[in-house]
């Protein structure tokens, strides 16, 4: 079921769901940190299967929300994981009313895992609502639906998705998304801080991965902020 991308480290698993009857794929991360702690990064329909294979790989610690896209679910982690800490970004915690978050994702790691992953976002806003990390021990930038392309394993529907939204087959960020970013500035100085991460590989919650030259192709997706 969990697909093992970094030994003993770094797991995932891909989920299909439908939006205007056009497929897509949510991807779950699991990151295993110190004392066999769990971070689980976007978290998709809890199974009895999922909780059994996540017990195998240590205790969920945090479960974590990075972006307002993919958030069906979080009742039911809420439920089985009441010993575990939630955190979401803003937005998500102003539409999830029904939930008690831990805390507030932001441009600042928490310290509950700071020495073990890098957290920022892009573009400096006072209350991102999309979320990036990295993991030094894989070397592997994780991201949520930020960026787009057109990848062999995905759905023919979020392939349909990415071409109306200017994709290809390099990673891009959609035309409607460019123009929310007023300052540049700002956006490239963000960009410019991630490019510092020790990573080559790349992992989506929308289903896109990288895994070799992964920088490259990040700088790729904003060379127009630089221009």
């Amino acid at each position: 079921m969990f697909t093992e991308w970094e030994s003993n480290r770094v797991w995932y698993i891909d989920k299909s769901y439908r939006v205007c009857g056009l497929t897509h794929i949510q991807r779950m991360v699991v990151i295993k940190l110190e004392n066999d702690e769990l971070m689980v990064i976007s978290p998709i329909e809890l199974s009895t299967q999922c909780q059994l294979e996540l017990s195998q790989l240590g205790a969920v610690k945090f479960v974590v929300s990075p972006t307002p896209t993919y958030h069906h679910h979080l009742s039911d982690w809420w439920l089985a994981y009441s010993k575990a800490y939630f955190f979401a970004t803003h937005s998500l915690i102003e539409k999830r009313t029904d939930l008690n978050f831990d805390g507030v994702l932001s441009h600042q790691t928490p310290k509950e895992w700071q020495g073990q992953l890098l957290q920022t976002s892009i573009g400096g806003d006072e209350s991102p609502n999309k979320m990036l990390f990295c993991d030094p021990l894989s070397r592997t930038l994780f991201i949520t639906d930020n960026l787009v392309a057109l990848q062999p394993h995905l759905p023919t529907g979020q392939k349909i998705t990415t071409l109306i939204q200017g994709g290809r087959n390099q990673l891009t960020l959609p035309y409607r998304v460019r123009r929310k970013f007023k300052n540049k500035a700002m956006l490239r100085a963000s960009v410019q801080e991630v490019m510092t991460w020790p990573f080559d590989r790349l992992i989506s919650s929308n289903g896109l991965l990288i895994e070799k030259d992964a920088k490259d192709a990040f700088y790729q997706a904003f060379w127009w902020a630089f221009q």
